[in-house]
């Protein structure tokens, strides 16, 4: 997606459609987006063949730091909109994402849509990889996330389980950054297509709430 230190004008061209139509799919006509950015691996030195291209939406959310409605409504949309529509670019899949302005998501680097230039430029530096240590807590999740699947009779009792995930990526980027246990974690649970069945237990589990 890039040619020398520059985004490809045609695959900027096409992120940033991608970006409007998921923001016209919000169905918040006064949401002002402040900016929009490619965050992750695919900005960084870190990209695999698994990678898919983080594409966020930046915006200033209502009361983000005590409601957690609006954080709620955009996760559910986020979902909703990937389970209806299969984007890729070069083959790799695009992840949306609502990101509040006051939180900006931890990465090695972070590229501008509107302003076409980097945020933050990456620096490459050689991985240090604790193996047994992620194999380990992907095996207890995995664990965690079937009997959570199986169990669950409300669609709360799937969040929970994702947000619990969420929470501990954002916490390991904090911390130990981008190969640190906790997001090498979630990487190769979302690789092996854990992350997606939590999504679909959670689609499932709300048609289920308000059938009858």
């Amino acid at each position: 997606i890039w040619s020398g230190d520059k985004m490809r004008p045609d695959v900027r061209a096409k992120l940033l459609a991608i970006a409007d139509d998921f923001r016209e799919f919000l169905g918040l006509t006064d949401l002002e987006v402040k900016d929009i950015t490619v965050s992750g691996s695919n900005a960084a030195y870190t990209y695999t063949p698994h990678s898919d291209i983080d594409l966020h939406l930046v915006v200033d959310i209502p009361q983000a730091d005590s409601d957690e409605v609006y954080r709620e409504l955009f996760d559910a949309k986020k979902y909703q909109y990937n389970d209806i529509h299969n984007i890729t670019i070069g083959g790799y899949d695009v992840e949306l994402y609502v990101e509040d302005v006051e939180q900006p998501p931890v990465s090695a680097g972070m590229y501008s849509l509107l302003k076409d230039q980097w945020i933050k430029r990456p620096e490459y530096q050689p991985p240090t990889i604790n193996d047994r240590a992620v194999n380990l807590k992907v095996a207890d999740l995995i664990k965690q996330i079937d009997v959570a699947i199986e169990t669950a009779d409300d669609p709360e009792d799937i969040y929970r389980v994702t947000d619990k995930l969420r929470k501990m990526r954002r916490s390991g980027l904090d911390t130990t950054g981008e190969f640190g246990v906790e997001n090498l974690t979630f990487k190769v649970l979302r690789n092996l297509g854990y992350i997606e069945r939590l999504e679909d237990a959670f689609v499932q589990q709300q048609d289920q709430a308000i059938s009858i």
